[in-house]
């Protein structure tokens, strides 16, 4: 089986040397753990060795990119120029104008023909909540991330999906986890008056992994997993 780096400090060693690739992997968690610079984090070091990524920002702004690489010193317009890394958006507004299967076919090709031109390896979609919110139906959901993706895998490309979790469950629609091929979960834990970012594997295809809660550090330069377990 190929590997690909994940490009976070001390994970790749839990994961049998990185995530499998092709593949998708669901990155989850509420607000604030770190999902949008691990996903990020992800496409950068990729791009530094060579291998272009493609982001698609849905509901989000483009300016809190350029924050995350002053934050991080990471080179990301440097990397544009070079064709290693290209940003994409997509309103929520818009999907409105189509219909459910009209709007499948317009995400899968676009996305195809961008990945096509850039060679993209690795490619994130942050966050699925507002598509999954625009569609609905729990079932047409998730026959959209099932061709989604297929697709993505079908192009040679390992796909991370950043979603949001509100509730018991690891995401808000409990279907994602269900298709993806590996699953991450961010979350904060308590330790006297502060908390702790910590990373738990739930899910990952074919790989040897233990389920524990792993202390996370946000450094100068990004994520990077602390020593020992939370």
């Amino acid at each position: 089986m190929q590997r690909i780096k994940t490009g976070i400090p001390g994970l790749d060693g839990l994961i049998e040397g990185g995530f499998p690739h092709p593949s998708s992997i669901l990155i989850t968690g509420e607000q604030g753990t770190g999902k949008t610079i691990f996903a990020l984090q992800f496409l950068y070091n990729g791009a530094v060795n060579g291998e272009p990524g493609l982001m698609i920002n849905i509901e989000g702004f483009p300016q809190e990119i350029q924050w995350y690489a002053e934050r991080f010193k990471w080179d990301v317009a440097g990397l544009q120029k070079k064709n290693l890394l290209l940003f994409s958006s997509y309103d929520p507004i818009e999907f409105e104008k189509f219909e459910l299967r009209t709007l499948h076919s317009e995400i899968i090709l676009q996305l195809s023909r961008v990945i096509t031109d850039l060679g993209a390896k690795r490619v994130v979609i942050d966050s699925l909540a507002p598509l999954a919110q625009s569609i609905g139906s729990k079932s047409k959901y998730r026959t959209l991330l099932y061709y989604l993706s297929k697709a993505l895998k079908e192009k040679g490309c390992t796909a991370l999906f950043v979603t949001e979790r509100t509730g018991e469950y690891l995401t808000d629609f409990n279907v994602e986890p269900f298709v993806v091929d590996g699953v991450i979960e961010l979350s904060m834990a308590p330790r006297g008056d502060v908390l702790d970012h910590t990373l738990t594997i739930r899910k990952m295809v074919a790989t040897k992994f233990s389920v524990a809660k792993y202390l996370l550090d946000i450094s100068d330069e990004g994520l990077r997993l602390a020593t020992g377990y939370y």
